[in-house]
């Protein structure tokens, strides 16, 4: 009788492996998309790739309209968090990335949302923030079969040339109110050409030190933001101590000019990031920056003798675009910190020294009226 119920729960274990492998689908590139029906957009004659073989990862993607891009990654729903980003180097810390999941916590539906990757530690990934401009109403989350589908569209004319892709531990799901986005168990980077439709054998870049945007603004920052405005300062307010003022306003408004160049020089081979807000009022104002510096520096080289007439003419010129210059440099730096999304800690720290910077200078000219008085 034992004999007989050991035969009979073979089979019925057979049976339920059987019964979990079919509810447990995958997905391939030779078949269409299972879920096409629950996608909030057309995804017939999309182009199909194995993103990542290792976590059965399938990116299908299309360029749906001018200026529109159309994705939909499908992974093995494992009750962890997937995701797909895109960045310019192909790091992780300044990308931004699609997450999807499906949880009980959610009332059994499946999310999605746009995290931006500010830094390595889940305070610094930030939920509902990004780079990424998202076609409104086009982004869903599917659960079906064992299988998660993540679908979104861009508005963009050519999304940037690196996928950023990761997953989430087992049962380490984001919930409200902040979503906060635990560390993933596992994540990989690799660039994309998306007219052939094939991957780079290597990853991007690393992560480690300073991506270029972080050194053009920090280079930017302490060029144009803050070696500027103190050179300005030995120049106005330390005359007695002549001819040391001179030099010193030589020294410290040269070493600013070249920081700032190397900025610029950094500014110009980053690879364009479109969607982005006032990107182009950043770029329009670091050049007028750049041509008024320029303009200060071969004007140095033309100062006519002091007992020249024309003198005051070049000291009123030479005076107010420095001073042009470094109001339109501090309005930049900030506008390029809040552009590129940096942590609030670079913003405060720079706003403090803004503040410093006019305390002192107030305290200078109330030194100097006084002065004059006398």
């Amino acid at each position: 009788m034992a004999g007989s119920a050991r035969l009979l729960l073979l089979p019925l274990c057979l049976l339920g492996f059987c019964f979990a492998v079919s509810h447990q689908k995958s997905d391939s590139c030779a078949g269409d998309l299972a879920v096409a029906h629950l996608v909030p957009f057309d995804t017939s004659a999309f182009h199909c790739i194995t993103l990542w073989k290792k976590e059965d990862f399938i990116l299908r993607y299309k360029n749906t309209a001018t200026n529109q891009w159309s994705f939909v990654l499908s992974a093995p729903d494992t009750r962890s968090w997937v995701s797909v980003g895109f960045s310019g180097k192909g790091a992780m810390v300044g990308s931004s990335a699609m997450v999807g999941w499906s949880s009980s916590s959610s009332g059994g539906k499946a999310v999605a949302k746009e995290y931006y990757l500010q830094g390595r530690s889940s305070e610094s990934v930030t939920a509902d923030d990004g780079k990424l401009t998202l076609v409104r109403n086009r982004t869903a989350t599917v659960s079906s079969s064992g299988r998660l589908y993540l679908a979104f569209e861009l508005s963009t004319n050519h999304p940037q040339p690196f996928l950023i892709y990761a997953v989430g531990n087992q049962g380490s799901l984001p919930s409200s109110p902040d979503f906060t986005l635990q560390e993933h168990r596992d994540m990989g980077s690799r660039g994309f050409n998306y007219a052939s439709a094939t991957l780079s054998s290597g990853g991007g870049s690393s992560d480690a030190g300073f991506p270029a945007e972080r050194w053009h603004g920090l280079l930017s920052m302490m060029g144009w933001g803050v070696l500027l405005p103190i050179g300005i300062m030995v120049a106005r307010y330390f005359r007695r101590q002549d001819p040391y003022w001179f030099y010193g306003h030589m020294a410290v408004q040269g070493v600013g000019f070249l920081v700032g160049i190397a900025a610029v020089i950094i500014g110009f081979r980053l690879e364009d990031d479109d969607g982005l807000k006032n990107i182009d009022v950043h770029k329009a104002i670091g050049i007028a920056i750049l041509a008024m510096s320029s303009l200060q520096v071969t004007a140095v080289l033309a100062r006519p003798n002091k007992m020249s007439k024309v003198r005051r003419f070049w000291n009123w010129y030479h005076h107010n675009i420095g001073r042009i210059a470094i109001l339109l440099a501090i309005a930049n730096v900030f506008l390029g910190l809040t552009i590129a999304k940096e942590v609030s800690a670079y913003i405060v720290s720079y706003g403090v020294f803004v503040a410093v910077w006019v305390v002192a200078v107030a305290a200078f000219e109330f030194k100097r009226f006084y002065e004059d008085d006398d």
